[in-house]
């Protein structure tokens, strides 16, 4: 018995096994548990990545798929979970009419998921299967493309795995959501970037186009989020000039890099839109109120996250790590402040290695990435206003909040808190007897959050 405690105290040493095992192990019983195409907007994911797997990108005008697969979607909008695991959908029964919502977001979203269904279509192409394909194939995706990253990042490793382990990026990833890619272009994103501000010698030519790259797959994904690579604007001139002592401000490669990489991000976004004809936001309303009065944007901020007398704030926050298939459950506030505590355990939990690596860039990378966050939140707040709220159907030009705005959407930026958590401990900090202590209480800490979601789905649809 000594061996194998041994055996496993030496695996949850490392962060990444740590992840990768939860992750596959929650996510495997979340996937079978969670009532098929319940999740948030999972029928029209599943119509996206259907018919990508029948090698279709469709314009964005109509589309043709098996009449199966669009009844089926339209039946789990009015609740109606129950899927056949027999019998094989017939695809040469199709019908063209209006395409789902999901259908504006390039394919690289539901690639994963497309893999899953192609493959079930070789196996035994059902209703059921097919979908069961596609969630275990985004989880694997999610699993080990977080693994790998956490692998690479230098600093914050634990802060990745609390949060990639939210029982909500769990239910998302094994489902056929595109979300999974778009919380992966993020964390890589912002391992970047701490891997960047880390680094005492220039960057490679491998790393400077790993950037362009990075701002590429980011606007692909939900084109927002390229705003999460705002703090490599402020990369130090050391990863620039060879010469520390140099007294040059501007500095050309610099400057070039983040030009080519706005440049070569953009012209991916027009191709998308050529491909796909149709705008990806509406301007909801014939006048939005912000263009003659910009500073009521205050006040929608105010309502949306502060407001007491409304409940928005209250959905947004539990929604970022518990609110479940299309808000029917979530997590109750005896396990959110456990969830929330982890973070921030991760993120207080004091590390000399760490400390050492981000030096005295710390407090600055804190600032921008804060910062950075405002502007997210600003970003995505404003979108969904304007495209969401005043919509004649939702609160038209009266709209006095972002309505449409969910939590899940920042989740994944609680690892820009990194740098934050690491100026903290310059004044507060947490300490363990010992490293072995820190990891037992991450690894079962974690489990139990994710072992009471599992719990939860299991008893609300019984």
């Amino acid at each position: 018995m000594k061996k194998y405690w041994s055996l496993f105290l030496s695996f949850i040493k490392k962060p990444e096994n740590v992840f990768i095992s939860l992750s596959l192990f929650f996510g495997v019983l979340s996937a079978a548990t969670v009532p098929l195409l319940s999740i948030n907007d999972e029928g029209v994911h599943y119509m996206r990545a259907y018919g990508l797997s029948q090698g279709k990108i469709e314009s964005g005008v109509a589309c043709t798929l098996p009449k199966e697969v669009v009844l089926k979607a339209k039946e789990a909008d009015v609740n109606n979970f129950v899927t056949s695991y027999k019998k094989t959908i017939n695809r040469s029964d199709t019908e063209t009419g209006k395409c789902s919502s999901a259908t504006g977001y390039p394919p690289i979203m539901h690639l994963p998921q497309t893999i899953g269904i192609i493959l079930a279509n070789l196996v035994h192409g059902s209703l059921g299967i097919t979908i069961i394909f596609g969630r275990l194939a985004n989880l694997i995706f999610y699993s080990f493309a977080l693994y790998f990253i956490i692998k690479w990042v230098r600093v914050g490793k634990w802060a990745f795995v609390a949060t990639g382990l939210f029982p909500l990026m769990i239910h998302l990833a094994a489902s056929l959501s595109g979300d999974s890619v778009t919380n992966i272009a993020i964390f890589t994103a912002i391992a970047a970037t701490l891997n960047f501000f880390s680094q005492k010698s220039p960057l490679t030519r491998q790393q400077q186009l790993l950037i362009i790259a990075v701002a590429c797959l980011l606007i692909l994904t939900k084109s927002v989020t390229i705003l999460l690579l705002s703090p490599v604007i402020f990369l130090p001139k050391r990863l620039f000039v060879p010469d520390k002592k140099s007294k040059i401000s501007f500095i050309p490669q610099k400057w070039l890099v983040l030009s080519a990489a706005a440049i070569l991000a953009g012209l991916c976004l027009i191709a998308w839109l050529h491909v796909y004809t149709q705008p990806l936001l509406t301007t909801g309303a014939p006048h939005n109120p912000l263009h003659s009065n910009p500073l009521k944007f205050i006040q929608i901020l105010f309502n949306t996250y502060l407001n007491p007398n409304l409940p928005v704030s209250d959905d947004i926050l539990r929604g970022v790590i518990g609110a479940f298939s299309a808000f029917k459950y979530g997590l109750p506030l005896f396990i959110l402040l456990p969830s929330f505590s982890l973070l921030f355990l991760s993120l207080l939990h004091y590390n000399k290695k760490d400390q050492e690596l981000l030096g005295e860039q710390t407090g600055k990378l804190a600032v921008y990435n804060l910062a950075t966050i405002g502007l997210f939140v600003c970003a995505v707040s404003y979108a969904m206003y304007t495209a969401w709220a005043l919509l004649p159907f939702r609160f038209g030009e009266g709209a006095y909040y972002a309505d449409g705005v969910q939590g899940r959407y920042f989740t994944a930026t609680a690892a820009m808190l990194v740098p934050v958590g690491l100026w903290l401990q310059k004044y507060i900090n947490v300490r363990t007897k010992n490293d072995k202590v820190f990891n037992l209480i991450m690894f079962f800490g974690l489990a139990l959050v994710l072992g009471f979601y599992v719990f939860e789905t299991v008893w609300k649809f019984k």
